[in-house]
């Protein structure tokens, strides 16, 4: 009889487990994205992120959680970029924390959106330069404490999903409101542009795999650092040239306060950046510029003309010389395989003909480096998107050994045109062997 019951039972599993097999045939089992609510829980709270942030007694320390703390949060970044390792962010309506683990691919589990609830007893809060972190424990080597991440077991008793939704509302702040209390909490920055030593250049350093910082600023010189790491699947694309708006998780280090952007989602600068052309602003109809406003050695920033670097890290900088100032570019100690670099006038009036002269000077000269440039259809910004026409003009005499005078360039007839139109002054070079430094100054247009 008991031989009986266990064949039945045998048999009873066999068509059970035939059933199930046929079951899961006809059912799709996987999923392009968690399902919304497909497996999600909620479970009660009794403390914040803040206040839980607060028990974090020692700098660069191990505060072991005893009490049976539970918080909530949901998640605002996430592994699935490859901009954060083994690592989420997740944030409740006081603040927001890191949370590490000891393997990866948390994307899976935690997505951004995805709401959970950590049982912190027996968890460890510490940080990493002032950033703070809650971690599974740690391990000590030659009296050297290193903090472990969450670890399977850890994770499976004391986290708890949620429900998958939306993450939340970035807060819109300016660089200069940025305090302690934004870290690991959703941002967003408006008006803001990269610096110009960092526009066009790839987040991170994809052959050595490397983390860079890039700089932002706004419109009031106020700068914030923009960190990538060269693992991120977006590191080798290009920073925008344009203004706009960046949204990511705030960061620091030490007292440097830092982004990390979740894709290129995050990032939308498509606008003229700060103290460009402004498109809706009349033409001139005359031009009297002698850079009496520019500062030696320093990049120049004029209003209503663009000073645009198309290769390499280079610009147009200011100079003097007994007592004249004048704008100048030089390829000479750059370490640049290639340098170009336009300064361009405010937009121009054409409708009738008008004439143009300024002087030119060279430097320890090696190349015809300078070349002046008209267009009709520049839009301020897109240099390469421009139909140019190369001006002639009179060129200062070659000085291998010295600086020549300053040379006037002879009236130069402009083309008519009903468009606005603009004048470049184009400097090419190198650092091995074009490397002439080229002046120029008064520009007039009549």
């Amino acid at each position: 009889m008991f031989f009986q019951k266990n064949k039945n039972l045998a048999s009873g599993l066999v068509a059970a487990l035939l059933l199930a097999i046929t079951f899961v045939a006809c059912v799709k089992t996987e999923f392009d994205q968690p399902p919304v609510g497909g497996d999600g829980q909620d479970i009660a709270t009794n403390t914040s992120i803040k206040a839980l942030k607060a028990l974090h007694a020692l700098d660069g320390g191990f505060d072991l959680i005893t009490d049976d703390l539970v918080i909530g949060g949901t998640v605002i970044m996430d592994d699935r970029s490859g901009n954060y390792y083994k690592t989420i962010v997740i944030q409740d309506s006081t603040g927001g924390i890191e949370v590490k683990f000891s393997n990866g691919y948390l994307y899976n589990r935690y997505p951004v959106g995805r709401k959970i609830y950590i049982r912190c007893k027996g968890l460890m809060l510490t940080d990493y330069n002032d950033l703070p972190q809650l971690v599974g424990g740690i391990v000590v080597e030659n009296g050297q404490s290193t903090d472990v991440g969450i670890t399977e077991n850890q994770e499976r008793t004391q986290i708890v999903r949620g429900f998958l939704g939306l993450a939340p509302t970035p807060k819109v702040v300016n660089i200069s409101q940025i305090t302690a209390n934004h870290v690991s909490t959703l941002i967003t920055l408006e008006d803001v542009e990269f610096v110009k030593l960092d526009t066009a250049q790839t987040w991170a350093d994809v052959p050595s795999l490397t983390s860079l910082n890039r700089t932002i600023q706004n419109c009031s010189g106020a700068q914030l650092l923009v960190r990538t790491s060269g693992f991120a699947d977006f590191a080798i694309q290009k920073t925008p040239r344009g203004k706009g708006t960046i949204t990511g998780v705030l960061g620091v280090y030490n007292d440097d306060y830092q982004l990390y952007i979740r894709d290129l989602n995050d990032v939308a600068m498509d606008s003229l950046r700060c103290g460009a052309i402004n498109p809706n602003a009349p033409a001139l109809t005359s031009l009297n510029e002698a850079f009496d406003g520019v500062t030696a050695n320093q990049d120049i920033a004029l209003p209503g003309w663009q000073n645009i670097a198309v290769q390499g890290t280079r610009y147009w900088r200011g100079a003097t010389f007994s007592g004249d100032k004048f704008c100048q570019a030089t390829a000479f100690s750059s370490n640049l395989a290639n340098m170009e670099t336009w300064m361009i006038t405010p937009a121009l009036d054409l409708k009738v003909q008008r004439t143009l002269s300024f002087e030119t000077s060279s430097g320890y000269w090696r190349h015809d480096g300078l070349t002046v440039w008209v267009s009709t259809n520049f839009d301020g910004q897109n240099v390469a998107a421009a139909t140019w026409t190369q001006l002639n003009f009179a060129l200062p005499p070659q000085d291998p050994g010295g600086y020549s005078n300053f040379v006037p360039s002879g009236n130069i007839a402009l083309p008519i045109s009903n468009n606005k139109s603009y004048v470049a002054f184009k400097y090419v070079g190198n650092t091995t062997a074009n490397t002439t430094t080229w002046r120029f100054d008064d520009v007039k247009m009549q």
